[in-house]
């Protein structure tokens, strides 16, 4: 996704398997942001929780400003491993930072899933919800006190002085009373600004477009201070199998941005995974050197993209791509400048078709094969 970067920014001399799995999709490693007593500041008024965690994102978004990552061409996807400290879960990060639309979250989602399938986490699942943009929250809020008002008279007296204190208390509850009480709550998604609505509708095209099933989970709403639009829970078995667990959790958090000063929000997506696997990681020195660019042009081809992406990976070919990118003259720029041998190009007529055509850059001869045959039509390629 990136042109040249310099080591002094980036820092990493080893990458494990979960990091070069991000790299298929476009995720530039990046040496961990280091927490500070700054961002602990600046996340003072969001709650603290284990999968909604605004410090570490205050953290991310001021090593953003500090190392000039807005310099570089954008959508920017980034990954690096959890900042170690004491209480804070293991795993990884990734962000997609610069895309308002639903691309953001449906690479962050295919990412998060190739990635933990990789580690051998079973019966992957996806839950999400949407609550929208700052105004929808709003209009969320007032109709769960409507709602409170009109069906909470028999609540007992701690439960009814925990939702006066805040509202949405009512889904950190876990006691019996509260999560019938719940059951019955008006949804986020009905309250969402049109715009809001649209960009909702966007993230499911692209869900659908992956084959990637999900179910609609209303009480998940993130951190009402700093999260927005689509949130999302992958949840799946480890080894043991004995109980599902919560392997990762995501969310926009444009909002925290700005917090530190900017003019305007910079859109900024991000997913958070759990994993412990810590003593089957493999290590290497290098990442992959792709020799192919895949460019994709038009609405269609972009949802198509994610899943050739996948195909390549678990195939072990790795590609070049700029997934965020619409314009055809930016991706064609990228794929000069970075010397790569062809071009697979997905169009509107191949994404209808199931096709992929691969262009030689020196002879400009091109071939259009069906989709299923591209990892062996690309190994077959003499370099």
């Amino acid at each position: 996704m990136l042109k040249e970067v310099t080591r002094p920014v980036w820092g990493l001399d080893e990458f494990d398997k979960n990091i070069v799995t991000a790299t298929h999709f476009g995720f530039t490693p990046v040496a961990t942001p280091k927490i500070t007593e700054a961002d602990f500041q600046i996340a003072s008024h969001c709650e603290e929780h284990p999968h909604f965690d605004a410090v570490e994102k205050a953290a991310l978004i001021r090593h953003y400003n500090e190392h000039s990552f807005a310099d570089l061409p954008h959508p920017l996807g980034i990954v690096y491993r959890r900042p170690t400290i004491k209480k804070r879960l293991p795993g990884y990060s990734l962000h997609f930072i610069g895309a308002p639309t639903g691309i953001a979250e449906a690479t962050l989602i295919r990412t998060s899933l190739s990635m933990l399938a990789e580690e051998g986490y079973k019966g992957l699942r996806l839950d999400l919800n949407c609550i929208g943009d700052k105004d929808s929250i709003s209009a969320y809020e007032r109709e769960l006190h409507n709602y409170v008002k009109k069906f909470g008279g028999d609540l007992s007296e701690p439960l009814r002085q925990s939702l006066k204190q805040d509202i949405w208390n009512l889904f950190k509850h876990e006691e019996e009373e509260a999560l019938e009480f719940r059951s019955n709550a008006p949804s986020s998604i009905s309250y969402l600004t049109s715009q809001s609505r649209i960009h909702f509708k966007e993230v499911l095209e692209y869900l659908e477009s992956l084959s990637i099933e999900f179910r609609i989970k209303p009480d998940l709403l993130g951190e009402k201070n700093h999260a927005s639009h689509t949130v999302f829970a992958i949840r799946g078995f480890g080894k043991k199998a004995e109980e599902e667990l919560t392997l990762g959790v995501g969310y926009r958090y444009s909002r925290l941005t700005r917090r530190f000063g900017m003019r305007k929000e910079i859109p900024m997506a991000g997913v958070t995974l759990f994993t412990t696997n810590e003593a089957e990681r493999k290590v290497y020195k290098t990442l992959p050197k792709p020799k192919f660019y895949l460019v994709q042009l038009g609405r269609e081809a972009k949802m198509k993209t994610l899943s050739i992406l996948e195909l390549l990976r678990s195939h072990r070919i790795s590609v070049h791509h700029f997934i965020g990118k619409d314009k055809l003259t930016a991706q064609l720029m990228a794929a000069e400048a970075l010397g790569v041998s062809h071009l697979i190009l997905i169009g509107h007529k191949e994404a209808l078709d199931g096709t992929a055509t691969i262009r030689n850059m020196q002879t400009r001869a091109q071939d259009t094969i069906p989709m299923e045959t591209l990892p062996l039509y690309l190994k077959n390629i003499s370099l």
